[in-house]
C-alpha cells in the first residue's frame, strides 16, 4: 500500500486538488443563483480534468469490483476443491467397505457350512520368499488354537501353526512345510498336497494308474485331523506319467488367491 502511494502520489495529489476546486465550485453555485464569469471559466477550464478524473475513479472502482471478484472466485475455488478431496475420499471409503461387505458375505455362507468358526483379519505376511506364513488379528482370547485349519470362500488357505493372546500364525498351502492329505473330485484317488517354494503346490504319492488330468478339483479328504473333508483345495494344471517311478507328476494351484487375502475363517470344528 506504501509503495503504491509513493508511485502515484503526484496523480493522487492532482485528483486531491480538483475535487476540492470542485466542492468549492459546487460551493459557490448554491449561495450564487447565476455564477460569475470567472467562475463560469473555472468551470469551463476544470470540466476535461473533471471528467478525467470521474473516469479515473470510475477505472479504480471497476478495478476495485474486479479484484473483489476474483477474490471472491479464488475462495470459491478452494471451497469447492476441498469439498471434491473430501467426497472422493467419502467414496473410496463406501468402495472399500462394500468390497469387505462382499468378501464377509462370501465368508459368511462358508461359517454356516463350518461353525462355530472365527473370522479374522490378515495384517502381516512373512517378508521371505521361503517361508509363505501370515498373521491375523484373533488369537487365545478368541478361542484360536493351533492345527485349527485356515480358509476362505474360495478354498483352503492353510493352518495355524502359532498363537498368541491376540494374533496367530498361518502356514500356508503353498509353503514348502504344509501337506494337506487330499482326494480327486471327480475320481476320488487320494495323495497328499504339498507346497512348494513356488505358487503351487504338488500332488503326490498318486499311481500312474490313478485316473486325473488337467482341470481336475482337489478337495480336503477330511484324514489327518486338521482340515474338514470337502474343502475345494486346488486344480490341477499339469500332469506328466512319463517319469520314472511308480507315482505320476502332478502339479496343483490353489483355488484361493493367497497373495490376496485379507479375511479368512479360522475353523474352530473337528475335521
Amino acid at each position: 500500500m506504501i509503495d503504491f502511494l509513493k508511485r502515484f502520489r503526484l496523480f493522487i495529489s492532482a485528483l486531491f486538488f480538483l475535487l476540492v476546486a470542485f466542492l468549492f465550485f459546487i460551493l459557490q453555485l448554491r449561495e450564487e443563483p447565476e455564477p460569475s464569469v470567472s467562475a463560469r471559466a473555472l468551470m469551463q477550464i476544470s470540466f476535461p480534468l473533471q471528467e478525467k478524473t470521474q473516469g479515473a475513479f470510475s477505472w479504480f472502482r471497476k478495478v476495485g469490483e474486479r479484484y473483489l471478484f476474483l477474490t471472491g472466485v479464488e475462495e470459491e475455488n478452494q471451497r469447492l476443491k476441498r469439498e471434491l478431496s473430501f467426497l472422493r475420499e467419502e467414496n473410496n471409503r463406501l468402495q472399500e467397505a462394500y468390497l469387505a461387505a462382499k468378501r464377509i458375505q462370501k465368508l459368511a455362507s462358508l461359517q454356516g457350512q463350518h461353525s462355530p468358526s472365527v473370522v479374522a483379519n490378515v495384517f502381516a505376511r512373512d517378508p521371505s520368499s521361503w517361508f509363505k506364513t501370515v498373521l491375523v488379528d484373533k488369537g487365545e482370547k478368541d478361542g484360536v488354537s493351533k492345527d485349527m485349519a485356515v480358509a476362505v470362500a474360495d478354498g483352503v488357505v492353510g493352518r495355524v501353526i502359532e498363537v498368541f493372546p491376540n494374533t496367530a500364525k498361518v502356514l500356508l498351502i503353498t509353503d514348502p512345510n504344509s501337506a494337506v492329505d487330499v482326494i480327486v473330485q471327480r475320481t476320488r484317488a487320494q495323495g497328499i498336497m504339498e507346497g512348494r517354494v513356488d505358487e503351487f503346490c504338488i500332488l503326490k504319492y498318486l499311481k500312474k494308474s490313478d485316473e486325473v488330468q488337467v482341470g481336475d478339483k482337489i478337495i480336503t479328504s477330511g484324514l489327518g485331523g486338521i482340515f474338514p473333508k470337502g474343502l475345494l483345495t486346488g486344480t490341477i494344471v499339469n500332469v506328466e506319467r512319463k517319469r520314472p517311478g511308480i507315482f505320476q507328476y502332478v502339479e496343483v494351484v490353489p483355488t484361493a488367491d493367497l497373495s490376496r487375502l485379507e479375511e479368512v475363517l479360522i475353523l474352530n470344528e473337528e475335521p
